[in-house]
Formats: structure tokens, C-alpha cells, sequence
């Protein structure tokens, strides 16, 4: 089966998690807390309304907030039907950096969820000749850090000014030692306050307590398809890249894989 021309009915999940807007806003931070996705669909009476991103829920002032879940979500950037060519719901995703999408009939009613990691499992199941790429080739170098000792108000800081959602952690020596994501915030239950504080207590919160470790990487000379079953392996977002010294050199994301697969078929740049 041609895989850049088979509409996206064959991968988007049926059964991906949604919210009502009539919810609590807590409920949403909860369902981020426990299901570990990206986003959540805004569902009412069958119909896509909005949908809510973890940045979103880390907004929330406190975690005893009366906010609603309609007086927090923002309308999807794109949507897809479930005829759409995957190809070309590849290429809507990657106009609008966005990683999960709405799937929804042409009455706006909520089908499910689309997103890049669907198509990355199957090129990796089917070891594509996309993935035969060196992973220096598509990873994106001069990376952006934080410092284990930093406050989480500059970690958020850096989330807002750059747009990511997560980043290597360093030493004072600028040794590679863990990476911290917007996950990583709502699982240990920052709020707004916590966030935006610019004078945090002298003992925390630091970055090092919330950080995961050991950070995972791959060689800058490997082949795509390891980082690929990385990502796939351990379910996260982006692996971090470092040369035969270990010293890391770039970061490699879902998208990256998916721009190598478009390339190789003649359909990126």
C-alpha cells in the first residue's frame, strides 16, 4: 500500500481521549497528567468546539481554578476529514507546526485524532528508505538549553520566547544531564503563580527536581530509523543528538522524521 496516498481513515485513533467544555479546567490538567498526550479535543454533543494544548492548562492560576474548559481552549489551527491523502494531511500539519490534529466529518462531528506519530510507527514497521538518511541531516543543531539550577519561571521563560515544548538540561560545565518538558510541569503541578514568578524561594522549585534523566540520545551518524524507533520506543516527542564524544550537537523531533519521509518521495524540500 502506497502510504503517501492512502487517506488518513486507515491511521487516525478512533479513540483518542476528548472533554466537554462544561468541564473543569482542573479535569483537563488531570487528563494531561495521566494520559500524557499533547492536546485534547473540545467535544460537545458530538461536536468539535476547540481543543486544549498543555500550554493552555499551564495557564491556569490554581490548581482550586473555577475556570471552565471553554474559558481556556483556542480553535485548532487545522482540521482534517478522513478522506484527506496522508501526504497531504502531512504537509497541513507541518505548514502549521502542529503534531495532533481533529479528525471530523463535514457536520464538524469529533471522529478522532491524527497525528505525525501515526505515520512515523508505520515507517518504522516497514523500515522505509526515507529513514536511510543520516540523522545529521535533518536534526536541527545550535540547541537551545537550561541550566539544571535554573528557577521554572526561566525555564517557562525560555517555553514562551522560543515556542518549545521541552529542552536538554546542562551543568554548570555545560554537560548534557537531563531534559525538562511542558509535561514535566503539569506532572508536578505548576501553575500560572509558580510560572511566572520572578522571585522564586532561594531552595526551588529548580529545574533539576523536575527533570527526566538519564536524557535520552542518538548519534549524529546514525541512520533516521534509530532515532525513529527511539521516538516510538520510549513515546516522546524529540531525542537529543550527540557526536562520538557525547557532546550533544543537535535535537531530532517527529517532524524531522516526517520531512525526511517527504523529501524521499519528492513531496518536501
Amino acid at each position: 500500500m502506497d502510504i503517501a496516498q492512502t487517506p488518513i481513515s486507515h491511521f487516525y485513533d478512533k479513540n483518542y481521549p476528548f472533554i466537554r467544555p462544561k468541564e473543569l479546567a482542573t479535569k483537563a490538567r488531570q487528563l494531561f497528567r495521566s494520559l500524557k498526550v499533547r492536546f485534547l479535543p473540545v467535544v460537545d454533543e458530538g461536536r468539535l468546539e476547540g481543543i486544549i494544548t498543555r500550554e493552555r492548562v499551564l495557564l491556569i492560576s490554581s490548581t482550586k481554578s473555577n475556570a471552565r474548559v471553554s474559558d481556556i481552549m483556542v480553535d485548532p489551527k487545522v482540521t482534517l476529514t478522513p478522506d484527506v491523502t496522508v501526504v497531504n494531511a502531512l504537509k497541513s500539519m507541518l505548514s502549521v507546526d502542529e503534531w495532533y490534529v481533529p479528525v471530523v466529518n463535514e457536520r464538524n462531528s469529533y471522529l478522532g485524532v491524527f497525528g505525525l506519530d501515526h505515520i512515523i510507527s508505520v515507517l518504522v514497521n516497514r523500515e522505509h528508505p526515507s529513514l536511510r538518511y543520516r540523522v545529521d541531516e535533518f536534526m536541527t543543531p545550535n540547541v537551545v538549553t537550561v541550566n539544571r539550577k535554573d528557577h521554572v519561571s526561566k525555564l517557562w521563560s525560555k517555553m514562551v520566547k522560543y515556542r518549545y515544548a521541552g529542552f536538554p538540561v546542562v551543568d554548570d560545565e555545560g554537560k548534557l544531564v537531563g531534559v525538562v518538558t511542558q509535561y514535566d510541569l503539569i506532572k508536578y503541578g505548576f501553575t500560572r503563580i509558580d510560572l511566572e514568578s520572578e522571585s522564586s524561594p532561594k531552595r526551588g522549585p529548580r529545574i533539576e527536581e523536575i527533570m527526566s534523566t538519564p536524557p535520552i540520545t542518538v548519534k549524529r551518524d546514525y541512520q533516521l530509523i534509530e532515532a525513529a524507533r527511539t521516538l516510538v520506543k520510549y513515546e516522546i516527542g524529540r531525542v537529543i543528538v550527540v557526536d562520538d564524544e557525547e557532546h550533544m550537537c543537535g535535537i531530532i523531533d517527529r517532524e524531522d522524521i516526517i520531512r525526511a519521509y517527504l523529501k524521499y518521495i519528492g513531496m518536501g524540500e
